[in-house]
């Protein structure tokens, strides 16, 4: 039995070894890289259908882009109705399957073939492709893996992966973050050097900010950020959307909507980043690549420079500087006390990426050494050697280097506070170190009278309101009669190595202890609702409609029509599901309307500016009313960079605003209290 480090990326794919001199694994079609990309075709004798992997797969994307998938990594743990769902949907070449009307399972599924398929589904034939060719390298069999996420990835994309990687037939060792693998890859010659790494991790479709502390042999995660719907892939859509407007300039014709042309147009895309790596200009040249409504079969032949490139991902890499320095700002720390910054990720070898974070950190510190495409898989390899692998099972070997990482998100639960149902309260906060040494533990008291049940829901995520992180799941359990609203309830929360989540409600001064770990990761829909509350979505939808009537009205100048159209879908959903008593059309008109309140751009950032000035101090509000004032004019300017600029900061003021007060963005609140627990009022 054999375990291998495996980096599941967005783009392509790589397997390693470890154990004496740790090594990248060749496909079986003798290369390092393998697309993350699956097909299905039918053959051309038999027209009976297959489905391919890898090269494969991606070399039949020009074929039969409807019928080949990539970027699946994007859409592990997905919803239907979260709004980057539908800004992936409209710009790949394959369908997603259409949500279920009446299933509590709202995870989202692809079409390939004319079936449908779960993104866990899809990852296991690429990890299944790695694992018989691994096997096919080393000659035995590779029965356990150590398997890289974005460090950024919330829990149910961690367990999506994992439970990809067992569909695929490995035991999974370990979920590990790409940016402390890769940080492994890079002190397993320095054990006894003292290092604070920035490890700067741009994919192809996330990027992800860690700062680890490496002091002989032992790493310890300081902090983790990032954002999973930022990478190279945005930088194709910034060349397929030239690749458009050429066409509509050219031949007066918008491709948009063709699917063939999409995927087509995102390989060349990803042909010309490459070559803009080492070229000042490159040409498209891409014959036959679409057809008009009248038949007529058109060409691309276009050159780009590496000027109208950068131009044009420049926003991108300045949203990564901006997350990179809120990091150190958070951590008390400035580019002088960063000893190293490791690159990782294929979009790191774009020049603007490289020169931009020498720039920010000095050339000296930055290693371009390290193959950044390689190392996260070596890294994982590496902690490969961490485990005794034994026909029982897989044991951690003694005298291995020292792990501690820490948590991306918060984790807490919904609870009652004033008269808001909805706060969410953090019992691990985000970048804690685990494994923890012992449980965390908050008190809080029965929210009612004579209460009948306590309800428990636990979430993962950083937004005050609860209901819009991820539910991780609910402890739920009837109380006896006669218990006061003062009645403390002490829950406390366990975090292990492997991520297992152990909480624990106990009743103080009863014998009413629960115990319970969360199976998290799974999609999970809110909590069940009593029979005799069956009618509340009505009064979730309501307000929602009501306040996107405010936020049009108030802000309406400031909202593109693209995003205008969007939302006045979601009323139409949300009306319409009130007048045919529809729960889960208003469930998710719900959802759609409180994602376009804060994902509307310039509106947004506007709306979240003027409510976080209602509970700010008179400094920051003046600050805040500064950003408003300067966004406006930039916008009625029509000063786009200006625009952008002067977004970030506004967006930056206000998530500090945010951090101080967690009474910031709340929804209208319901009068009924759902067996929560209250927060404790603060004493003094």
């Amino acid at each position: 039995m054999k375990a291998i480090g495996i980096d599941l990326g967005t783009t392509n794919s790589l397997m390693a070894v470890g154990g004496g001199e740790t090594r990248i694994l060749v496909n079986r079609e003798n290369e390092s890289l393998t697309p993350s990309v699956v097909s299905y075709r039918k053959k051309r004798k038999t027209n009976e259908g297959e489905i391919v992997v890898g090269r494969q797969a991606r070399s039949y994307a020009a074929k039969d882009p409807v019928n080949t998938i990539f970027s699946i990594k994007r859409l592990m743990g997905s919803l239907y109705g979260e709004e980057q769902l539908e800004d992936i949907a409209k710009k790949v070449s394959y369908r997603l399957a259409d949500p279920p009307e009446d299933s509590d399972d709202q995870g989202v599924k692809v079409l390939l073939g004319g079936k449908p398929y779960t993104p866990v589904e899809i990852s296991a034939l690429i990890l299944e492709k790695l694992k018989r060719d691994a096997e096919l390298a080393l000659g035995e069999p590779v029965t356990h893996a150590v398997i890289t996420v974005p460090a950024y990835f919330q829990e149910r994309q961690r367990e999506a992966t994992r439970k990809a990687g067992e569909l695929a037939g490995l035991k999974v060792l370990k979920i590990i973050d790409e940016p402390t693998a890769a940080a492994v890859f890079f002190g397993a010659d320095k054990e006894k050097e003292r290092h604070r790494v920035l490890v700067y991790d741009l994919g192809g479709g996330t990027f992800d900010i860690s700062i680890i502390q490496m002091v002989s042999g032992q790493y310890q995660v300081l902090e983790v950020s990032g954002n999973t719907w930022l990478g190279g892939d945005d930088f194709d859509k910034m060349v397929v959307q030239r690749m458009i407007n050429w066409l509509i300039d050219e031949e007066d014709y918008d491709p948009s909507k063709d699917r063939r042309f999409l995927g087509v147009a995102k390989e060349k895309a990803e042909e010309l980043k490459k070559a803009l790596t080492v070229q000042d200009s490159a040409e498209i040249i891409a014959p036959m690549i679409t057809k008009t409504e009248d038949g007529q079969l058109l060409d691309i032949e276009m050159e780009i420079t590496r000027e109208a490139f950068e131009e044009d991902i420049q926003p991108f890499v300045d949203q990564t500087i901006q997350l990179t320095e809120e990091v150190l700002a958070r951590q008390n720390l400035t580019t002088e006390d960063i000893t190293r910054v490791l690159l990782v990720g294929g979009s790191t070898a774009v020049p603007l990426v490289q020169n931009t974070v020498s720039e920010l950190f000095g050339a000296e510190k930055v290693r371009k050494h390290v193959n950044p495409m390689e190392c996260v898989a070596l890294g994982a390899a590496i902690l490969t050697e961490y485990y005794e692998l034994t026909d029982e099972g897989a044991t951690d070997a003694a005298n291995k280097s020292t792990l501690m990482e820490v948590t991306a998100m918060h984790l807490g639960i919904a609870a009652v506070k004033g008269d808001h149902t909805d706060e969410f309260v953090p019992i691990i906060p985000k970048n804690t170190n685990y494994p923890l040494s012992e449980p965390k533990r908050r008190t809080f008291e029965l929210a009612e009278e004579n209460q009948k049940i306590l309800r428990v829901p636990v979430y993962e995520g950083l937004n005050p309101n609860a209901s819009l992180n991820t539910l991780q799941g609910s402890i739920e359990f009837p109380l006896p009669e006669g218990l006061q609203a003062t009645t403390p309830v002490e829950i406390s929360f366990n975090y292990d190595a492997n991520r297992v989540l152990t909480v624990t409600v106990h009743v103080v001064g009863t014998d009413i202890v629960k115990k319970e770990r969360l199976r998290r990761g799974r999609v999970v829909q809110q909590p069940k609702k009593q029979e005799s509350l069956a009618d509340d979505w009505r009064e979730e939808l309501q307000p929602a409609i009501r306040a996107m009537q405010h936020f049009l009205g108030t802000y309406g100048d400031y909202i593109d029509e693209e995003n205008r159209q969007e939302i006045g879908e979601a009323l139409a959903l949300g009306e319409d599901a009130l007048a045919n008593e529809n729960r889960v059309a208003g469930d998710k008109a719900v959802r759609l309307l409180q994602h376009k309140l804060i994902g509307s751009g310039v509106a947004s950032q506007l709306f979240m500016a003027e409510r976080v000035m209602q509970g700010a101090d008179m400094e920051a509000t003046r600050e805040l009313a500064r950003g408003v004032a300067n966004l406006r004019s930039a916008y009625e300017a029509g000063d786009t960079s200006k625009v952008n600029s002067l977004s970030n900061a506004l967006r930056a003021q206000v998530a500090l605003q945010i951090a101080k007060s967690s009474s910031i963005g709340r929804v209208e609140d319901q009068k009924d209290l759902k067996g929560y627990v209250r927060e404790r009022e603060s004493k003094g």
